[in-house]
C-alpha cells in the first residue's frame, strides 16, 4: 500500500504522518507537491494507493481528475467541498471521501474507510438501484418497496432495500415489518459491520432483506459519512441493492446517485409534481447523471390534463414507466403488509420496474449476508473438534 499526500505546505504532510503513526500500516510514503503529482499515473494496476490531497489551492482538482478513474487509487479531499458547487464537483472527479476540515479522527478514519475499499477492489459489487420523488406524496417510497420485493422474488436471492429517508421512512410500515432495529441503529455500528451484526439488523421477508426506518427524535444527527460505510458494506454482501431517498438532494443522496445503476425518478402528474420534477432533471443533468434516470409516472390516468407528449416536454426526459392510479389495491396490500402481484395493470408496471432490476446481472449468485441458525451451528461444531 502506497500513502500519498499531495501538498504544497510542509506541514501538511508532516500532519498526516502524525494522525496515521502507528495506525495503518503502509508499505511507502510518497510526500508530493503539486508539481510531483505526475508520479501519481506511475501506480501499477498490481499496486494499491491512497492519495490524501489537500485542496486549499486550485491545483488540487487537477490531480484529482488525472487519477480519477483508477481503481487502484483511493482519494480523499481535505478542505475541499466548501460549497455545494465544489462538492459536485469532487464527486464528479471520482472522490466519495471529502473532509472539509482537517482533524486526526477525521483523517484517520477517512485512510481506513479509503483501505477498506481498495481491500475489495476486484469484488463483484451490486447493481444499485435509487428511487427519488419530485416532491413528498408521489409515491417512491410505495414504487420502492413494491418493485423490490417483486424484484427479491424474480433473482431467487438476497435482494436488499435500504430506506436512506431516515427521519420519515415509509419501507417498514408498507410491508409490516417493524422490527426492534432500524437504519439509525445500523448508522451507529456502520464502522463495525459483518455478517453477524448485519444478521440482527436486517428484516427478512423471503429473499427481500429490509433495512428500514423507524421512529426516531427529529433532533437527532447523523453522520453523512456513515452512510457512505453502510452504503459500502451492502453493496459487496448484495447482488442488487436498491436505496429509497428523500429526495431533499442532501449531500449524501449525491454520493448514492452518483455510485447508482438507473435512478428511478418518481413523478405524478399534478402542475406542482411535474416542476420539481424538472428542476431535478436539470440537477441530474450538472451532475451528468441524465442517461440513467427512468421517469416514472405514477398515479396515471388515461385520460388525464396532460398528455405523456406534454409531460416529457416539461421534465425534458422520457416516460419509461407509466404506473396507473390504482388507490384501493394499494391500500388493500399496506392493510395486510402484502406484495403487489398478479394480472392488474398496476401489478404488471410494478413487475416491470422489477424486472429491469434483475434482468442485467451475470448468472452469479453471492452467499447470503444473513446468518442463519445452522450458520451458527456449524461454526460452533468447527470451534468444538
Amino acid at each position: 500500500m502506497i500513502l500519498a499526500t499531495v501538498s504544497s505546505q510542509p506541514g501538511f504532510h508532516t500532519d498526516v504522518r502524525a494522525a496515521l503513526e502507528g495506525r495503518i500500516r503502509v508499505e511507502t510514503t510518497w510526500d508530493l507537491d503539486y508539481g510531483d503529482a505526475a508520479r501519481l499515473r506511475g501506480v501499477s494496476s498490481e499496486q494499491k494507493c491512497i492519495v490524501i490531497l489537500d485542496f486549499s489551492e486550485p491545483q488540487a482538482m487537477a490531480v484529482a481528475r488525472a487519477v480519477d478513474g483508477r481503481p487502484q487509487i483511493a482519494t480523499i479531499a481535505v478542505g475541499g467541498g466548501g460549497s455545494r458547487d465544489q462538492l459536485l464537483e469532487l464527486m464528479q472527479a471520482g472522490i466519495r471521501d471529502v473532509l472539509p476540515h482537517f482533524t486526526y479522527r477525521d483523517i484517520l478514519h477517512a485512510t481506513n474507510r479509503a483501505a477498506a475499499s481498495l481491500a475489495c477492489a476486484g469484488e463483484l459489487l451490486a447493481d444499485l438501484y435509487t428511487f427519488v420523488p419530485a416532491k413528498p406524496g408521489c409515491g417512491a417510497s410505495t414504487l420502492a418497496t413494491q418493485a423490490t420485493a417483486v424484484a427479491a422474488r424474480m433473482a431467487n436471492e438476497p435482494t436488499l432495500l435500504l430506506d436512506f429517508d431516515i427521519r420519515l421512512g415509509l419501507t417498514s410500515f408498507l410491508l409490516k415489518a417493524e422490527g426492534n432495529h432500524t437504519i439509525v441503529d445500523a448508522l451507529l455500528q456502520a464502522d463495525q459491520l459483518d455478517r453477524d451484526v448485519w444478521s440482527g439488523l436486517v428484516s427478512q421477508l423471503g429473499n427481500l432483506h429490509l433495512l428500514g426506518s423507524g421512529p426516531v427524535d427529529f433532533s437527532r444527527p447523523f453522520l453523512g459519512e456513515r452512510l457512505s460505510e453502510l452504503l459500502e458494506f451492502a453493496i459487496r454482501q448484495y447482488t442488487v441493492v436498491a436505496v429509497d431517498l428523500p429526495g431533499s438532494m442532501e449531500d449524501y443522496e449525491c454520493e448514492v446517485l452518483m455510485r447508482a445503476t438507473k435512478i428511478f425518478l418518481v413523478c405524478t402528474p399534478d402542475i406542482g409534481a411535474l416542476h420539481l420534477a424538472r428542476r431535478k432533471a436539470i440537477w441530474f443533468h450538472d451532475l451528468r447523471l441524465s442517461d440513467k434516470v427512468s421517469l416514472v409516472l405514477n398515479c396515471a390516468e388515461r385520460r388525464g390534463a396532460l398528455s405523456v407528449d406534454e409531460i416529457e416536454r416539461i421534465i425534458q426526459l422520457p416516460v419509461r414507466y407509466l404506473v396507473p392510479a390504482s388507490a384501493n389495491e394499494i391500500a388493500k396490500a399496506v392493510q395486510k403488509g402484502a406484495v403487489i402481484e398478479g394480472s392488474s395493470p398496476l401489478a404488471k408496471e410494478i413487475a416491470r420496474i422489477a424486472g429491469d432490476m434483475v434482468t442485467t446481472r451475470p448468472s452469479v449468485k453471492k452467499l447470503n449476508p444473513v446468518r442463519r441458525f445452522v450458520d451458527y451451528f456449524s461454526v460452533s461444531a468447527a470451534r468444538g473438534s
